[in-house]
């Protein structure tokens, strides 16, 4: 697929977008509220050891759900001969329960275990400018660092939207939570920019619950939807990462055919809005942060970027009459 000199084919987004798995920082991240109790966190999040069949072993995080199930993302256990969770009396084998592949999330049984369930964010209480904290093994050590949600992004998968925050996370932190300040599951942490910046991304928790009613087979084998992307995720995958490059030309294109695309979809008013400030187009950006509020009068990165806009030029922009 090509839109406007843009090639968004699956095999030219795995080229554009330095989305490796590199995942959870160990800051608390300035000018948020505070994270939740991280050792109380840590009672939820647990340390995944993956043994290859090479031999290698690497570390990854995991949520407790309920009793003795866990969740993680699949490709923390590809290519498993053993699967372990590092408990505080020792390290117990855990075995595949679930997969689904193409959303990147495996349930996993740990025999003997017993957890309460966690608790998860209602349906619709996911929105942009909620403060989160990030949860998980960095490197095999355990982490929490703070941030908020940044961006909520359709994919070809039902059940909630892609999960974009500032809670910073890095390797081995995969598999691990995002929980908000009440201490709320909100989604499994998953990928990340190479950079890291604003461009981390976790899957929502409607997800779980949609997995926990439909029977996956165990086998399944399929890519990942941010490894192989369609139409929906290809879009935003790409403009997230023209964004994080300041390509601000190459994201006024790629934003402006998602905007035609998907008229209400306010992630794709906000992709061009970025595009047209960093190119230096004021009235353009504005009219398009009006327009995602228009859409979602919630949307806090809009209303940010207005009030910035309106201390740059002294002009009001967030009256209702302008909207």
């Amino acid at each position: 697929m090509n839109v406007k000199g843009i090639d968004v084919r699956p095999s030219a987004v795995a080229l554009l977008l330095p989305l490796l798995l590199l995942l959870i920082g160990a800051a608390i991240a300035p000018g948020h509220a505070a994270a939740p109790d991280g050792q109380a966190l840590a009672s939820r999040v647990l340390k995944v050891v993956v043994t290859r069949t090479d031999g290698s072993k690497e570390f990854g995080s995991a949520v407790s759900i309920a009793g003795d199930r866990l969740v993680t993302n699949c490709h923390v256990i590809s290519g498993a001969s053993h699967i372990e969770i590092e408990l505080a009396l020792g390290t117990h084998l855990a075995m595949v329960d679930q997969r689904d592949s193409y959303r990147d999330l495996c349930f996993l049984n740990l025999p003997g275990y017993q957890a309460d369930p966690v608790p998860m964010i209602e349906l619709g209480e996911t929105r942009v400018g909620l403060d989160v904290a990030a949860a998980g093994y960095t490197h095999g050590t355990y982490a929490v660092s703070g941030g908020r949600i940044i961006g909520l992004h359709t994919c070809e998968c039902d059940g909630g939207k892609v999960i974009q925050t500032s809670a910073p996370f890095d390797r081995g932190a995969s598999g691990g939570g995002l929980f908000d300040s009440a201490g709320r599951l909100v989604g499994i942490l998953t990928f990340k920019s190479r950079d890291g910046g604003n461009f981390h991304f976790a899957l929502p928790v409607g997800w779980l619950r949609q997995m926990a009613d439909q029977r996956m087979d165990s086998a399944s084998q399929s890519e990942s939807f941010w490894k192989n992307p369609g139409k929906e995720s290809g879009y935003f995958l790409v403009a997230c990462d023209l964004g994080e490059k300041k390509a601000w030309h190459s994201l006024s294109r790629l934003a402006a055919e998602w905007r035609t695309q998907e008229p209400s979809n306010p992630e794709a008013w906000m992709a061009l809005g970025r595009a047209h400030r960093g190119l230096g187009e004021t009235d353009a950006a504005v009219a398009d942060f009006q327009r995602v509020l228009m859409l979602d009068s919630t949307h806090a990165e809009a209303q940010w970027a207005l009030q910035d806009l309106e201390l740059e030029t002294g002009r009001s922009l967030m009256q209702p009459d302008r909207l």
